[in-house]
């Protein structure tokens, strides 16, 4: 789960400087940031209490009369 300084972080936008030195990077080093960004994303998603709350109500089989 983010912390507080990650969750800080991601809150504000990237300044345009930052952003134009992540498009210099080389795409293989792009697309490894990208993967680890989505690694911590999910872990966050998997945590949320809500998503728990959302499988119990959303769950189980579709019935049609």
């Amino acid at each position: 789960m983010a912390t507080q300084t990650q969750q800080a972080e991601m809150d504000q936008g990237l300044s345009l400087a930052h952003r134009r030195a992540y498009m210099k990077l080389p795409l293989a080093e792009r697309r490894k940031q990208l993967a680890e960004q989505a690694e911590r994303m999910a872990e966050y998603y998997e945590q949320e209490p809500e998503r728990i709350e959302r499988e119990a109500w959303q769950g189980g089989d579709i019935v049609e009369p």
